[in-house]
């Protein structure tokens, strides 16, 4: 098996086992967006070798928040959405692993919140994921900061379902 086969089998691999559990974006997890106020940004950590390749969580979360705050979306502090009905959070993710100089990643977007079941409105559940979308890549080493772009592309699919519910006015 060639260096190049072995980070898009990878890809294939993960983004065949996560699609077993995410929300995805369609009208129905659109929904979930529909009243929002605002939401907090939360960058999962890189691995150390994504780090020293040039991508970081500081320039992500900037990105992220440029991007929802030029939408007219309000970034919330960590209290604030806390104090906010439903705790909403984008969650973004970057699961990567190097192979011979080339980068496979899994990226995530997701927006997370609290719900109630509705067949057990007692049943009360933190942090659930209602809304995501997810892409994969690969690219070299000496490109890693260049993935910020794929990760903006996908909160720019967060904006456009967010935006599809929450018409400006």
């Amino acid at each position: 098996m060639s260096q190049v086969q072995k980070p898009i089998r990878f890809c294939c691999a993960l983004l065949l086992v996560s699609s077993l559990c995410w929300a995805a974006d369609n009208q129905v997890t659109r929904k979930s967006l529909r009243g929002l106020s605002g939401v907090n940004v939360l960058v999962e950590p890189l691995s150390a070798q994504a780090k020293q390749d040039g991508l970081n969580e500081v320039d992500i979360q900037k990105d992220v928040e440029l991007k929802l705050r030029l939408a007219g979306i309000r970034v919330l502090t960590e209290k604030e959405s806390l104090d906010t009905p439903g705790g909403p959070y984008l969650y973004v993710l970057a699961s990567d692993v190097l192979t011979g100089g080339i980068y496979a990643v899994s990226i995530r977007v997701g927006l997370c919140q609290s719900v109630y079941l509705e067949r057990d409105p007692s049943s009360f559940i933190a942090g659930a994921e209602t809304w995501s979308i997810q892409s994969v890549a690969t690219i070299g080493r000496n490109k890693l900061a260049e993935l910020r772009d794929s990760i903006k592309d996908d909160v720019d699919t967060f904006l456009n379902a967010y935006l599809s519910v929450n018409p400006k006015k």
